[in-house]
């Protein structure tokens, strides 16, 4: 007689669990966090000059006079700056190899960095200008800045020019400039060696280019407003200026010095490249609801850190029926059952980005079992009662585990077959007692 108990199997649903449930394990002890993303770059340009102005800008040396003339630019985010150019007209016969040194500063607006009320002013107002000292610099002189320069036209003339001597207190601001002003159009690239670090704010750029004793620079303007390919930020500040004699206050090139009704204003032509300082960035949830085959899925993702709104997107493999929307809803039916390795990236409004591992996990549907034994009926003689046993019947419903899946229970088995065999014993000792009267009575 064969046993209806040899030893315990793994139906293929209860295996498909334990091995989806190791591999969840595995992929969520090393893909459970946010993964970097390369942060976005940051750039910024006013534009090509547009021979309108050239603004006397040389730093203090051998018979020149230190003049600073300031433009501003606008970061939205946290920024690093690495590198930025300008465009500014040197001497004709001035070599490239005489040029000295080239300082870069970044102001803020006033009234940062600066004493408000002004102590003193000798200028008709300080409202949009750049604060009294600079909120950051670098030079080839402190060796945290290298720079290389170019000639782009080796004859170029500006309509209007404000010199360092062009440059006086109020009442006597305004003259109208300097008048016309022609030289080598050279355009300047300065690399930052230790970047500059901006918190998300109004700045001033302000240039400064060192040339043989008694020669000075002066930068060259760019349209304003800002027109492509440059960057138009608003609100869009005019250009300012100052000596050392007239600091800590400022003057504004078109309304104050060159004057007019109305009076020109004017861009400084420059442009800015580094890279926006994302912030941690965290897709939730950190794990996903399991899914059916056949059950309808519906998840939300979120993100916390950054800026508003979100879009989403995957690279893995999701399942068969399950899409992931950019608003970060993932939906559908699968239609299949496994563990699907979902890569999703949440990009924020200004390009930071979060990437996360997120394994989704399809199971078969929950099944109902039901298993009912055989009926044994013995055939009963003249002499002996029918024996009717009904084995026992086990029902599972719901979703199965692997260690309930097991043959019939043993006591139901065991209570049917015993009293099958009873009724058989006495049936072969009813027959033997009858062959052995017969043999009598033949005898």
């Amino acid at each position: 007689m064969t046993s209806r108990n040899r030893g315990k199997r793994w139906p293929v649903s209860g295996l498909a669990s334990v091995l989806i449930g190791l591999a969840c394990l595995a992929v969520g002890t090393t893909t459970s966090g946010p993964a970097a993303a390369a942060p976005p770059a940051f750039s910024f340009s006013t534009g090509s000059p547009d021979g309108l102005m050239a603004m006397a800008s040389p730093p203090a040396s051998i018979g020149v006079t230190e003049s600073e003339a300031a433009d501003d630019f606008i970061v939205d985010q946290p920024t690093t700056l690495n590198s930025a150019t300008f465009v500014g007209l040197i001497p004709t016969g001035t070599a490239l190899s005489d040029i000295a040194a080239v300082d870069v500063e970044i102001y803020r607006v006033f009234p940062l960095d600066s004493v408000d009320p002004p102590a003193g002013a000798v200028v008709p107002t300080r409202v949009n200008s750049p604060s009294d000292v600079a909120f950051a610099s670098r030079g080839t002189g402190s060796a945290d800045a290298t720079f290389s320069a170019a000639v782009t036209n080796a004859s170029f003339t500006a309509a209007n020019s404000v010199a360092v001597g062009g440059i006086h207190p109020s009442p006597n601001q305004m003259t109208g400039g300097n008048g016309a002003v022609a030289g080598q159009e050279v355009t300047f690239t300065v690399t930052f060696t230790t970047p500059i670090d901006l918190p998300a704010d109004h700045y001033f750029f302000v240039p400064q280019v060192q040339l043989p004793s008694g020669q000075t620079f002066s930068w060259l303007s760019a349209p304003k407003p800002i027109v492509a390919p440059g960057t138009p930020i608003l609100p869009d500040l005019q250009a300012w200026i100052r000596t050392a004699a007239l600091a800590p206050d400022w003057l504004r090139v078109g309304t104050d010095i060159v004057g007019g009704a109305p009076a020109p204003t004017y861009n400084g032509a420059f442009s800015l490249a580094g890279a926006l300082d994302c912030p941690t960035m965290t897709i939730a949830p950190a794990t996903l609801p399991d899914g059916t085959v056949g059950a309808s899925y519906t998840q939300v993702l979120t993100t916390s850190g950054g800026t508003g709104p979100f879009s989403y997107a995957e690279t893995g493999a999701l399942p068969d029926g399950v899409t992931l929307g950019a608003d970060g809803t993932l939906a559908g039916t699968p239609t299949a059952s496994g563990t699907f390795p979902l890569a999703i990236t949440s990009t924020d409004s200004i390009g930071c980005e979060a990437t996360a591992s997120r394994p989704l996990v399809v199971a078969e549907p929950a099944t109902t079992t039901t298993t009912s034994a055989s009926t044994t009926s013995v055939a009963p003689s003249s002499t002996v009662a029918p024996t009717t046993t009904a084995l026992a019947t086990t029902t599972t419903t719901g979703a199965v585990a692997a260690a309930d899946q097991t043959s019939l229970p043993v006591t139901g088995i065991a209570a049917g077959w015993w009293t099958a065999l009873g009724t058989a014993l006495l049936l072969a000792g009813g027959l033997l007692v009858l062959a052995s009267r017969r043999r009598h009575a033949d005898a």
